[in-house]
């Protein structure tokens, strides 16, 4: 009954998607052009029509017959409707110029050797519409064959003249010094019409139907033609270089991915024709290489960056996030898998519908038309797949959400989704409309329900409906044309019925199945662990803060001050002030070598040790001497600390000095009317710790009134700019004698700023800890 009631929700998602799908179809089948063209000429008839142009432009035919398939093209859609505008899919579908029949077979234009394709493609009523001869081996040098292209691309344009059409006016130009170009008007055409002739020796000849005249708005010569295909292809080029320098960086910092993007680029290559990798081989190496790049494995490889670049930037964004996919890669997909297949799918149908009911509105409404076709046919391309189109698009949004939350402030990540949302529909433009404004928001939206597909039910509820949003118009089509098409419609049907499967499977087994512990990617391990580490060392950086005094000790006619500034998260400088029952004032400042636990360790035993061994009948050394023993038998192998203790009587001003190993302190003695000068009190010794057995000595000296005593640790007189070098003795002197007469923390802030002026942009080799005590 549990799994009754957990599945109901399910299938009403679905039936509710597949029925908006059917709502879109409908409209499709009721505006769209291509959805209504009906089927093709006889192909036996199309046969025929193909092996007389092939004779009448003088090749000669090898093999048996040529290749037939269904095919839509964006190009002539969008230039129909952006001539004809309210009236261009009532001419695609007079015409039966929606949808084509590509024919192309291996021929061989006398004279030349090697592989060469001839391509036309017809109407649905057998009217040719568009010639090209490929010359796919031709030799990167070889006599100039200029005349004979051009008069091979001009018998493609008699040819694709209907009866009582002529050629009228016409303009020639060049594109380089060797490919030309000529616009032909078509007298007797209704609509008006043109014919683009061109050639680029030794590769290439062609011949190209369009609608309008020589010299209206919108006819451009192919040059300047290219010219703004180039200019608008430059703006995709900065979103190429942005998402190969997102995966770079992640890449270098090793916090990426790669399993999932891998293996998602490798699906989708699989789902392309195949035919990419024998069509380019006879062509010379560079040829051949640029040819891949913008058939399947360009769309690969531009998935495994996307992917691999987006779906790590959520990892690391989101330190809990994880991904059914995870579980479906390694074969333990559950409920949870299950149901994002299922809500994916539902998704995707609904979005589908979505997208075929804006076509179709497109053509109804005033003022808007489409700039391309509702539905990839073939579905199964060289250079595309529903398949792999829909991972493409969900790789572009999962990028595009994981920026989104990375770059916006915390503040604003509820806002993430519309940047998200408008970036996603820029880049990806997932419908084709006209005029611009109108595809980028409907774009937009589109985009934006995708995001919150993947925000509410995740990676793997993305990808499906991503797929599913291609894959199901693809089926209909397919269905519609089964003749044609037979392996679209089988392999569409078997894919979406797979999700389903996977699906519904998922849904059935237990929760156990995917409740297991599941490895994140070692770049997550890797961070989870580092996070750890700064958390540690937080905690350590808190503890060590925590061992200083938090307050200066308040003495009559004596004023202290003391400052600790760390080289990097946990040092190991550390300073004391103790009373003894006598009255006495001990001050205690020292640096335990290391950094880390072990030192953080080490300087709380200095301090609990301190306070248990000063006593009024100790003196510094019989304390350096105890505590030493003290850290022998709890120190680790080569930890040493260094101490210099000074016992002082703030009655007299007299004081006791032991030092082991610490810098000397200085003594800046004063008398009434000013300066008598700076003395350093030099007592050797070893620092506390490892080592052999040694001694203290203590030393006395005197702080009469206005005389200032200076214990630093080596960490500000070992400071080292970048030219190498040392802060010193002597500037420290110099600090102290001109800012003598100013309070002890004017003194601490003075030395500790002018310190890091020596720096510059160096950062400090070590932590600086500076105790002033003065007399009044």
């Amino acid at each position: 009954m549990k799994g009754g009631s957990a599945l109901k929700p399910l299938l009403l998602a679905l039936a509710g998607g597949l029925a908006a799908f059917a709502v879109g179809a409908a409209l499709a089948l009721a505006f769209l052009p291509e959805w209504r063209s009906g089927e093709p000429e006889e192909p036996g008839l199309l046969v025929l029509e193909y092996r007389r142009i092939a004779l009448q432009s003088g090749f000669d035919l090898l093999g048996n017959r040529p290749h037939l398939a269904l095919a839509v093209r964006d190009n002539p859609l969008e230039d129909a409707y952006t001539f004809l505008g309210e009236r261009g899919a009532g001419w695609l579908k007079s015409s039966r110029t929606a949808l084509e029949v590509h024919a192309w077979q291996t021929v061989r234009l006398p004279g030349t050797a090697g592989a060469q394709e001839l391509h036309v493609y017809f109407s649905l009523d057998g009217h040719p519409l568009s010639l090209s001869w490929e010359y796919l081996s031709a030799p990167l040098f070889q006599p100039d064959n200029r005349v004979r292209l051009q008069e091979l691309a001009r018998s493609f344009g008699a040819q694709l003249r209907a009866p009582g059409e002529s050629f009228a006016r016409e303009e020639r130009g060049n594109l380089t010094a060797a490919s030309t170009w000529e616009l032909h008007d078509l007298a007797g055409s209704e609509p008006p019409q043109l014919v683009t002739l061109g050639s680029s020796p030794p590769q290439t000849a062609f011949a190209i139907r369009g609608h309008g005249r020589i010299g209206e708005p919108g006819v451009l010569p192919p040059d300047a033609s290219l010219h703004r295909h180039l200019l608008s292809s430059l703006l995709v080029l900065p979103v190429v270089i942005a998402v190969c320098a997102i995966f770079l960086a992640l890449l270098l910092r090793a916090r990426i991915d790669l399993v999932n993007g891998s293996l998602l680029a490798l699906i989708a290559l699989v789902s392309m024709d195949f035919r990419w990798l024998f069509k380019y081989l006879p062509a010379t190496p560079w040829l051949t290489a640029i040819a891949w790049l913008f058939a399947a494995p360009g769309l690969a490889l531009a998935i495994f960056l996307t992917w691999s670049a987006g779906e790590s930037l959520l990892r690391s964004t989101h330190p809990d996030f994880t991904t059914s996919l995870d579980t479906l890669r390694r074969g333990t997909l559950g409920p949870r898998g299950g149901r994002a297949l299922l809500i994916g799918f539902a998704a995707g149908a609904a979005l589908a519908g979505l997208k075929l009911a804006l076509y179709a509105l497109a053509v109804a409404l005033p003022g808007i038309s489409p700039s391309g076709a509702s539905v990839a046919v073939p579905p199964w391309r060289a250079d595309g797949s529903p398949v792999a189109s829909g991972i493409l698009l969900a790789a572009g949004i999962t990028l595009a959400v994981a920026l989104a939350a990375r770059l916006l402030p915390g503040r604003w990540a509820r806002w993430a989704p519309w940047p998200a949302a408008l970036a996603a529909g820029y880049v990806l433009s997932p419908l084709q409309l006209l005029p611009y404004p109108a595809a980028l928001a409907v774009s937009t939206a589109f985009a934006g329900l995708l995001i919150w597909v993947c925000r509410r039910f995740g990676l793997t509820a993305l990808l499906v409906a991503a797929i599913v949003t291609l894959l199901l118009p693809a089926a209909f089509v397919s269905a519609l044309h089964a003749s044609w098409l037979p392996g679209s419609l089988a392999a569409t049907v078997s894919i979406a019925a797979g999700l389903l499967a996977l699906g519904f499977v998922g849904v059935s087994r237990p929760e156990s199945a995917e409740s297991g512990y599941l490895p994140p990617p070692p770049f997550m391990r890797r961070m989870q662990q580092e996070r750890r580490l700064r958390h540690e060392v937080d905690l350590l950086s808190r503890m060590q803060v925590g061992l200083l005094p938090q307050e200066m000790p308040r003495v009559p006619g004596w004023e202290v001050a003391a400052r600790s500034v760390l080289a990097s998260e946990a040092g190991g400088d550390l300073y004391d002030f103790l009373r003894d029952d006598a009255g006495r004032l001990w001050i205690a400042a020292g640096d335990v070598a290391g950094h880390g636990y072990s030192c953080a360790v080490m300087q709380a035993m200095v301090k609990a040790g301190l306070v248990s061994l000063v006593a009024p009948e100790e003196t510094p050394a019989t304390v350096l001497s105890q505590l030493d023993r003290v850290l022998r038998g709890a120190g680790t192998e080569h930890s040493f600390t260094s101490l210099s203790l000074v016992r002082l009587d703030p009655a007299t001003g007299e004081a006791l000095l032991g030092n082991a190993g610490h810098p000397y302190p200085l003594v800046l003695a004063g008398t009434g009317s000013g300066i008598a000068g700076i003395a350093e009190i030099a007592l050797p010794g070893l620092p506390l710790g490892q080592g052999p057995p040694r001694t203290y000595e203590d030393r006395p000296f005197q702080l009469p009134p206005a005389s200032v005593l200076l214990l630093c640790s080596d960490g500000l007189f070992e400071a080292v700019d970048r030219n190498g070098n040392a802060y010193g003795f002597e500037r420290a002197r110099e600090v102290l004698k001109v800012m003598s007469h100013r309070p002890p923390l004017e003194i601490v802030d003075t030395l500790l700023n002018d310190c890091r002026r020596h720096l510059g942009a160096e950062e400090p080799p070590d932590d600086v800890t500076v105790v002033v005590v003065k007399r009044a």
